[in-house]
């Protein structure tokens, strides 16, 4: 198998197990708020519910990123080189390629000596290794370069 037809193998998986993940987390996310709110009617409170929703919101931000891209749900350049030829575009495309490579690798770096030093830290409410929150960044990370990878290993399409 080619390293284009692995990387792109491995990209839709990875995606695949990421929606799944959205999913349950978007679902876990509205189970804690109603029961927040059913909870504070009741006139309890549940002091971990606004925590454990917030760092699922930032989660979910991040990997969503990430289904986005691929998806190409982004607003993006296309057409932009085509009104000086199709050489110009794709040295554009492949430029924004390159660009968006280094930016995702140095977030996943930082993002991992941050996740790292970060624990010691512990949450109020939960009391978890702050680390746990924080790994969204560079798993995103992660994924994003493996999606980019993905994309700049494609074939490139001949166009009459």
């Amino acid at each position: 198998m080619r390293l284009n037809q692995q990387l792109q193998s491995v990209s839709e998986r990875v995606n695949g197990l990421v929606e799944k993940v959205l999913l349950v987390a978007g679902v876990a996310i509205s189970l804690i708020l109603f029961v927040q709110v059913l909870a504070r009617y009741l006139g309890e409170s549940l002091s971990w519910s606004e925590e454990i929703g917030r760092y699922l919101l930032v989660a979910t931000t991040f990997l969503g990123a990430t289904v986005a891209y691929k998806r190409a749900h982004f607003i993006g350049l296309a057409g932009f080189g085509a009104r000086f030829g199709r050489l110009v575009e794709q040295i554009i495309v492949r430029g924004l390629q390159l660009l968006t490579l280094g930016c995702f690798g140095l977030i996943t770096w930082f993002g991992t000596i941050y996740t790292v030093n970060a624990w010691d830290q512990t949450s109020t409410a939960v009391q978890m290794p702050m680390s746990l929150p924080i790994a969204a960044v560079p798993l995103s990370g992660l994924i994003f370069l493996l999606h980019i990878l993905a994309d700049m290993t494609k074939p490139k399409v001949a166009t009459p």
